[in-house]
C-alpha cells in the first residue's frame, strides 16, 4: 500500500510517487507524512500558491491553510457537563418593525419557541425586541420548564409595527448578554429593514458589535427578504465575530435560527489562532476580515464541529539573495471544551528564491491553489464592493469594484492572460448586475460571506 507523502513546498499531500519522489503538482521534494503529535483532533493543511520567487526583491505570495473539524468531540475532549457541551447564553434580538407584519413575524416567534427547546437546563435565554422602540421582552433568565412557558406567553404579547431602531436592538441585546453571560454567549439578530431610527451608520453600529466581541459575545445575523440592508448586516457579523445568513423566505426563518444555535453550541476549538514562523519584516493580510492580526497570531475565533474552514493568508516577503530557501511553518492552537490548550502543527511551504534575471511570472505557480485564492479575492470583492455602496455610494462602489478587478487581473495573471481576462470580465459582469438589482445583490453577498466564514445552509 502507498504511503502519502507531502510535498515540502507546495504543501500537497499524495500517495507516494513510483521511482523519484517529487511532487506531482509543483516539482518540489517530498517527505513522508507523520503521524500527528499530541491529542489534537483538528486537521489543519497548509498550501502555498507560488514557490519560486525572484531574488532582491518583495514579493508577495498566498497560503492557503485549511483547518477541518470533526462531526464530534473526542469524548475526553467534550465539556464535563451532561450534554457533552459547554453552557451558552442565547439572546435572540428581533426586529418587530411593520415590514414585519405576517409570516415572517409569526415564522420569528416560532423559532424563538423552538429555540428554547433545544436550550439545556442551566443555558441562559434572553429576548430583544426592536421597532420604533426597544424592549427588553424577557430579562436573561436561566432555562427550565417554567422559561418556555414564560417565553411562550410573551411572544403571544409580540406584535408587528413602527419604524426600525436596529442600534438601539443590539445595545440592548448585548446589555442583556452580559448581564448573565456563560462559557459561551450569542446574540442573534434578525431583521428584514433598514435601520431608520436611532443610530443607522454602518461602522456606529458596527462597532457596537466590536465592543461586544471584546467581551467574549459573539453577535450574528439573519437577514429576511430583499429589503434589508445586506452590507450593515455583514459588518454587524464581521465585527462581532459571528455569521451572516440571508433568506428570502419567512419559512426559512425557523431552521436557520436553530443551526446558528446549533453552530454556536456545538464548537470543537475555541478561541483558535494561527501561529506562523515567518521571516523578520514579513507583512500578514488576512483576506478576510473577518480574521484579525494580533500579536499573538492570526485570531480565528470559535470554529464550529463538521466544519471545513479555509483561510487565505497574502504575504509580503522581504527580498531574499539568490539561492534562498525560506520555509514557512506554525500551528493552529486552540482550547477544547474540555478546557484544554492544545495545538495541530501546520506542514511546512517553501519558497525558493532563483535570480531575478531568470525568474519568470509564472514560474512555480501552483494552479489549484491559486484557484482558490481567486475564489477568495472574488469574494473579498464582493463585500467590500457592498460595503462601499452603503457607505459612500453607488460611485464610490463602482470605483470599489474597478480596483478589485484591476487586482483580480493581475493575480490571476499566473494562470495566463487569457484567462486573466475571462475571469476580470466574469467579475465585472457580477459588479454590474449588484448595481443593477440592488435586492438582488443580497444573494452575491451571501455567498461571498459564505466563501469565506464557510457558514452552512439549514433548509435543505
Amino acid at each position: 500500500m502507498a504511503r502519502l507523502m507531502r510535498c515540502l513546498y507546495c504543501g500537497l499531500l499524495q500517495d507516494e510517487p513510483q521511482g523519484v519522489k517529487t511532487c506531482a503538482r509543483c516539482g518540489g521534494e517530498l517527505a513522508f507524512e507523520q503521524a500527528l503529535p499530541g491529542p489534537s483532533y483538528v486537521r489543519v493543511q497548509m498550501e502555498l500558491d507560488q514557490i519560486r520567487a525572484p531574488s532582491d526583491q518583495i514579493v508577495d505570495r498566498h497560503l492557503a491553510i485549511t483547518i477541518q473539524t470533526p462531526p464530534e468531540v473526542p469524548p475526553e475532549e467534550a465539556a464535563p457537563t451532561a450534554s457533552g457541551r459547554q453552557p451558552i447564553t442565547f439572546t435572540a434580538v428581533l426586529d418587530v418593525s411593520g415590514s414585519m407584519r405576517g409570516q415572517k413575524i409569526e415564522s420569528a416567534k416560532e423559532a424563538v419557541r423552538q429555540a428554547v427547546l433545544r436550550l439545556h437546563e442551566g443555558d441562559v435565554f434572553a429576548l430583544v425586541t426592536f421597532s420604533s422602540q426597544v424592549r427588553t421582552v424577557l430579562e436573561p433568565t436561566v432555562v427550565t420548564r417554567r422559561l418556555r412557558d414564560q417565553v411562550g406567553e410573551a411572544l403571544q404579547q409580540v406584535v408587528a409595527s413602527g419604524s426600525t431602531a436596529l442600534c438601539g436592538g443590539l445595545e440592548a441585546g448585548t446589555a442583556a448578554t452580559v448581564a448573565h453571560t456563560r462559557d459561551t454567549n450569542l446574540i442573534l439578530l434578525l431583521s428584514d429593514g433598514q435601520a431608520n431610527e436611532g443610530e443607522t451608520d454602518l461602522e456606529q453600529i458596527g462597532r457596537r458589535a466590536w465592543q461586544a466581541q471584546e467581551r467574549k459575545i459573539i453577535t450574528s445575523t439573519l437577514g429576511v427578504g430583499t429589503d434589508y440592508n445586506e452590507a450593515l448586516m455583514v459588518e454587524i457579523a464581521t465585527q462581532g465575530g459571528g455569521r451572516f445568513y440571508h433568506v428570502l423566505h419567512a419559512h426559512q426563518i425557523v431552521p436557520y435560527v436553530a443551526g446558528e444555535l446549533g453552530e454556536a453550541s456545538a464548537l470543537a476549538a475555541r478561541e483558535a489562532t494561527l501561529r506562523l514562523t515567518l521571516p523578520p519584516g514579513t507583512g500578514l493580510y488576512p483576506l478576510s476580515a473577518a480574521y484579525r492580526v494580533t500579536e499573538a497570531g492570526v485570531s480565528l475565533g470559535d470554529v464550529p464541529v463538521d466544519t471545513e474552514l479555509e483561510v487565505i493568508l497574502r504575504l509580503l516577503l522581504p527580498a531574499q539573495s539568490a539561492g534562498a530557501r525560506v520555509p514557512i511553518e506554525g500551528r493552529l492552537a486552540y482550547r477544547s471544551p474540555a478546557g484544554h490548550d492544545l495545538e495541530a502543527p501546520l506542514n511546512v511551504v517553501t519558497v525558493r528564491y532563483v535570480p531575478a534575471a531568470e525568474f519568470g511570472r509564472r514560474d512555480g505557480a501552483v494552479a489549484p491553489v491559486i484557484g482558490r485564492v481567486l475564489d477568495q479575492m472574488k469574494a473579498t470583492g464582493v463585500l467590500v464592493s457592498s460595503r462601499a455602496a452603503a457607505t459612500r455610494g453607488q460611485a464610490a462602489a463602482a470605483e470599489q469594484a474597478q480596483l478589485s478587478v484591476a487586482e483580480l487581473r493581475r493575480y490571476a495573471s499566473l494562470l495566463g492572460d487569457e484567462e486573466a481576462e475571462r475571469l476580470a470580465d466574469e467579475q465585472q459582469t457580477l459588479y454590474h448586475a449588484m448595481a443593477a438589482a440592488p435586492a438582488d445583490s443580497k444573494s452575491f453577498v451571501s455567498s461571498a460571506f459564505r466563501r469565506q466564514r464557510s457558514t452552512k445552509d439549514f433548509d435543505k
